[in-house]
């Protein structure tokens, strides 16, 4: 077959797949078959069912799990607003889900120049350093790094390896167990794609993509007491922000006098 050909095919291929996509047949979340047999269905070869797969992919409607599949890209599984400081176990229960952590890591360090900086620390102080993937219902959706002042903990006489516990909230561990309600924070958001390292904690792909969101946390004092980053798997989340108007002045009318 040639060239042309091959692409003609691929291209009838995945306009076929994206039409069971869009009226339900194949639906959101559901693993495709397996591509010997999509082949074996629609009477084409292997490699070009493959190939109608990744254009699917680069198009946002599919996404593909080494070792386990090509699926249809689902729906976001949980909203939240990103007027509220919530946290993340937090907005897993209020969609009915069951919050859970995995791969956690704690370690203790001096830290980096630039995170002592953001965390108000002289260049000595050290810091914990907690990893954590949470899922809901099992399924992996955020890999955090947290990063906090160690002398919150040795202060308050606790410790550090509370922050390993599965079911924890980590403000309310600040609020309870620190003393140190977080009241504010200021967060930046970016668009980034999974590298080697995260893809394998979020069971995803390298270069599928993520939200970033990196905020520093304050206490009542106005102290910064938390230096959080996290990378959401961009299909799971759906963020909305409430946005006001510029409060421009009403047009004047002329008819009433006022």
């Amino acid at each position: 077959m040639t060239l042309t050909g091959q692409i003609k095919l691929a291209s009838r291929v995945r306009e076929e797949v994206r039409d069971r996509i869009r009226d339900g047949r194949f639906r959101a979340g559901l693993q495709l078959p397996p591509e010997i047999d999509l082949a074996t269905s629609l009477g084409v070869s292997r490699t070009t069912v493959r190939e109608a797969l990744l254009q699917l992919e680069q198009e946002g409607l599919v996404i593909r799990r080494h070792g386990h599949g090509t699926f249809v890209r689902p729906n976001a599984i949980l909203r939240g607003s990103l007027n509220e400081n919530l946290s993340t176990t937090e907005v897993i229960r209020s969609h009915g889900m069951t919050p859970g952590t995995t791969h956690a890591q704690l370690r203790r360090d001096v830290a980096p120049p630039d995170d002592a900086a953001r965390l108000q620390l002289a260049p000595d102080d050290e810091v914990l350093i907690l990893e954590r993937v949470r899922t809901a219902d099992e399924r992996r959706v955020i890999f955090t790094v947290d990063t906090i002042p160690a002398r919150l903990f040795d202060t308050a006489g606790v410790d550090p390896v509370r922050l390993l516990d599965p079911a924890l909230s980590l403000y309310q561990l600040y609020a309870q167990g620190l003393g140190r309600s977080v009241t504010d924070a200021r967060a930046s958001i970016t668009v980034m794609t999974a590298d080697a390292a995260i893809a394998e904690r979020l069971d995803t792909q390298p270069g599928s993509p993520l939200l970033r969101v990196e905020q520093v946390d304050t206490d009542a004092d106005g102290a910064p007491v938390l230096l959080s980053r996290e990378y959401y798997v961009a299909d799971t989340f759906e963020f909305t922000v409430h946005r006001r108007g510029p409060g421009l002045p009403a047009r004047t009318s002329v008819r009433d006098g006022t």
